[in-house]
């Protein structure tokens, strides 16, 4: 049997599902939502989108976690702490091969590449040889060839720019 979903737009949140889902007083709730429009109606009463009203309803503490955590404005110990922790992290992604060093990506993908260019440096060889094409056919495979790495190149390049500006922007 296959079920199939179907999605019918956000949903909306009562003040009592809120409450609920928070695990806080509804009049609270109620309270914290005090200027904020609501964005329809459930059962006649008014609600709001999840992602609306989160931070109003769980307050500032809420802010940090979604918005996420600059460690930097820690103080000393705990960005200690976290520092700490994010290389333990690092360590076993590398331990458990989730992430893998970029040292070995590049030799392996050196290697790839070299693999493939003398594979595509034969091929003019074994057919000119293997099946007894003219030097005009040879010298045509040598140009697509060429072309050939070329592409493959430039999209190194592209796919290697592409990196370099994600990383630059993880580091910002």
């Amino acid at each position: 049997m296959v079920a199939t979903l179907v999605h019918s737009g956000p949903r909306l949140w009562s003040i009592n599902a809120l409450a609920e889902e928070f695990g806080i007083d509804r009049r609270t709730v109620k309270k914290r939502l005090d200027g904020i429009p609501p964005a329809g109606e459930v059962s006649g009463h008014p609600a709001w989108r999840l992602r609306d009203v989160a931070v109003a309803v769980m307050g500032p503490q809420a802010a940090v976690t979604i918005g996420g955590l600059d460690p930097d404005e820690l103080p000393p110990k705990d960005r200690l702490d976290h520092y700490r922790a994010e290389r333990e992290k690092i360590k076993w992604q590398a331990e458990e091969r989730i992430s893998i060093p970029a040292p070995e990506v590049e030799a392996v993908v050196a290697s790839a590449f070299k693999a493939l260019s003398q594979g595509l440096d034969t091929i003019p060889d074994v057919l000119e040889n293997d099946c007894a094409l003219g030097a005009a056919e040879v010298e045509r495979t040598i140009e697509v060839i060429d072309g050939i790495r070329e592409g493959l190149y430039q999209q190194l390049l592209e796919v290697c720019g592409g990196m370099e500006q994600h990383d630059a922007c993880e580091s910002r």
